[in-house]
């Protein structure tokens, strides 16, 4: 009999839910309702997860059926996953909205509590699910902020002194630039910059004799130019994720043996007052549909996803370009060209006509979003994506070599009807990326066509802001006809070098960059140049027309081993003695200048050009 009142109680929970969508009433779900509820608003569902999978009990109408997630946190251990059984229809697309004024968020983080406060003023709780290795999170959240790993040095970066013989694995240090004389049983880990990339790997061993530190892992991708002296004879580095370094407020450690964890508060901060969150799920969202079936109309409206973790490779993480990095996810390092990319927190793949629209992403262990191979039509409009560990938004996929499932495949290139195509990325800001993998861009669109990059406001970005293309020559790709234009991007290429504002690669017929504000890109640090905009290898066909570009200290334009291209009607502001294009192996017949304007930086006048700027950057109207 019970079993009997159960299947009624179900049953008539679902024939609610269907006469609810017939009537145009929404379902709904809340942080203190429950799965077995009908999903009404007195009484919604927990979970957006089975609210989705409710839906697909409904007969598709003419209307629209609407999820409303309630103001709340929504902790998730693993990812909230939709596919093509979860389509809707152009008339009727399925929408999963928060509701009111308050944008509900999606979870992948614990808080975590416990804690005691020791003499010296330290923090310290025990987390059982952390012993043993069995949560080793790299991430840490602090009312809100991401807090610092123990890290020597506390602020900049050290130098190396001399590269070892074999120019992967050792070098030696200055003295006082090391402060620790063990790996802490494995858990030190080497922060190495290239010029335009960076690697993080295990450290083996610290003599402090010798002044030499010998790495577990390579340093770098296996290509030549990847050795740690290739760019710089001294470059930088630091340390991370040793006990004796954890000597400044905001830094932690993680004991992953005994699960303890040790927190330097900073001033004014008190355990009672302090909701601290580690990242425990490592994906959030996925809309992923298979092939010859798509994920078609699905919206996601007004909702944040914050904390996502993201484990380093078994062999360490040694990255080419863009977060893109060598496949190591063995402990043996075998040196091949396998690349993939750092995964992201939310993610659609084969999905058509879908929208990520007022939205926020953040604090994750990984990248923001992605709309992956065989995304046409699809949005990401009105969002924030911030505070990420490596890319923010990525658009289309790589060529060559890929990695699905643990196993590796070729594909020579990226067919045309498989690229993705006409999608967009409008009106966000996008912003702090690149907090763990410093080599990440703002915005990555790969191997796509059709793609409108507009409108948004790119900031405060280790690395390049905005970066088109994905092939190092002219050979033709799917890329082809995008628009980059009406962007303002600016503190930029704030620790890397070799990259500008807008970067890009390849041969990319009926593509523009137009209209944008670029500003606030300093001296390089390394050996190559950062500019406003570097059209790098393989560049042709591209129009790079309208954009203002000032406060670089470099060339406001660079090209390198780029063929035909149009530069037309440009703002170009200069510091004295810099010539407003560099060409590098670049034929200068080839690059067809036409009525821009070139500004020595002394009488530069940004009012002047305020009717260009004001076009650029987030539209409110």
């Amino acid at each position: 009999m019970q079993f009997i009142r159960d299947s009624l109680r179900s049953s008539a929970a679902i024939l609610l839910v269907i006469a609810s969508a017939a009537f145009g009433v929404d379902i709904h779900v809340a942080p203190n309702g429950n799965d077995a509820n009908p999903g009404t608003a007195d009484k919604p569902y927990a979970t957006i997860q089975h609210a989705v999978e409710a839906t697909r009990k409904i007969e598709r109408g003419g209307e629209p059926i609407v999820v409303l997630v309630h103001g709340g946190v929504y902790r998730v251990d693993k990812p909230i996953t939709l596919g093509p059984a979860d389509s809707g229809t152009e008339k009727a697309p399925l929408i999963v909205r928060g509701a009111g004024d308050t944008r509900p968020v999606v979870s992948g983080g614990r808080v975590i509590t416990g804690w005691t406060v020791g003499g010296d003023g330290v923090w310290s709780t025990t987390i059982d699910a952390a012993k043993d290795g069995k949560w080793p999170f790299r991430e840490l959240f602090v009312n809100g902020e991401r807090r610092q790993r123990a890290r020597h040095p506390n602020a900049g970066w050290v130098r190396v002194n001399q590269t070892g013989a074999d120019r992967r694995t050792n070098f030696t240090f200055n003295d006082g630039e090391v402060t620790v004389s063990d790996n802490a049983g494995g858990a030190l880990e080497l922060v190495f910059l290239h010029d335009w990339s960076m690697s993080r790997v295990k450290v083996a061993s610290v003599d402090p004799a010798s002044h030499t530190l010998t790495t577990a892992q390579p340093i770098g991708p296996h290509a030549p130019h990847y050795a740690i002296d290739n760019y710089e004879p001294h470059p930088r580095y630091a340390l991370e994720n040793h006990p004796a370094l954890l000597d400044a407020p905001g830094e932690w450690y993680l004991d992953t043996t005994t699960g303890v964890l040790r927190y330097v508060p900073m001033p004014g901060e008190s355990p009672d007052k302090t909701e601290i969150v580690a990242p425990l799920a490592t994906s959030l969202l996925e809309v992923r549909g298979a092939d010859g079936k798509p994920v078609r109309f699905v919206r996601f409206e007004g909702i944040a996803f914050e904390h996502c973790a993201w484990a380093l490779p078994a062999g360490g993480y040694a990255a080419g370009q863009a977060c893109y990095h060598e496949h190591r996810y063995t402990a043996e390092v075998k040196g091949d060209e396998i690349r993939t990319y750092v995964p992201t927190a939310v993610t659609f793949e084969i999905a058509e006509d879908c929208a990520f629209v007022n939205g926020r992403v953040a604090h994750t262990g990984g990248s923001g979003i992605l709309f992956g191979t065989r995304c046409h039509r699809c949005a990401i409009e009105r969002s924030v994506i911030t505070d990420t560990s490596g890319n923010g938004v990525m658009i289309g996929e790589d060529t060559g070599r890929r990695v699905e499932g643990g196993q590796s495949w070729w594909r020579a290139k990226t067919a045309d009807a498989e690229a993705a195509s006409d999608n967009r990325v409008t009106n966000c800001v996008i912003e702090h990326v690149g907090a763990q993998f410093v080599g990440a861009v703002g915005v990555w669109v790969g191997l796509a066509r059709d793609t409108k990059v507009e409108h948004n406001e790119v900031r405060y970005t280790p690395y390049t802001g905005i970066s088109i293309g994905w092939m190092w020559n002219p050979t033709p790709t799917p890329a082809k006809n995008n628009s980059t234009s009406f962007n303002h991007i600016h503190h930029v290429m704030q620790l890397l070098s070799d990259g500008g504002g807008i970067y890009t690669l390849g041969l990319q017929p009926g593509s523009t960059l137009s209209g944008n504000h670029i500003h606030d890109v300093p001296l390089n640090a390394g050996r190559a140049e950062s500019n406003g905009m570097f059209l790098d290898e393989g560049t042709t066909d591209v129009v790079i027309e309208g954009n203002v570009i000032h406060g670089v200290d470099r060339s406001p334009l660079r090209f390198h081993q780029a063929t035909t291209n149009l530069v037309k009607g440009n703002v170009f502001v200069v510091r004295p003695g810099v010539p407003h294009i560099r060409y590098n192996s670049t034929k200068e017949e080839n690059i067809h200048q036409v009525d821009n304007t070139v500004v020595p930086q002394a009488e530069f006048d940004a009012t002047k050009y305020k009717s260009l700027t004001d076009k650029a950057g987030v539209q409110t109207k």
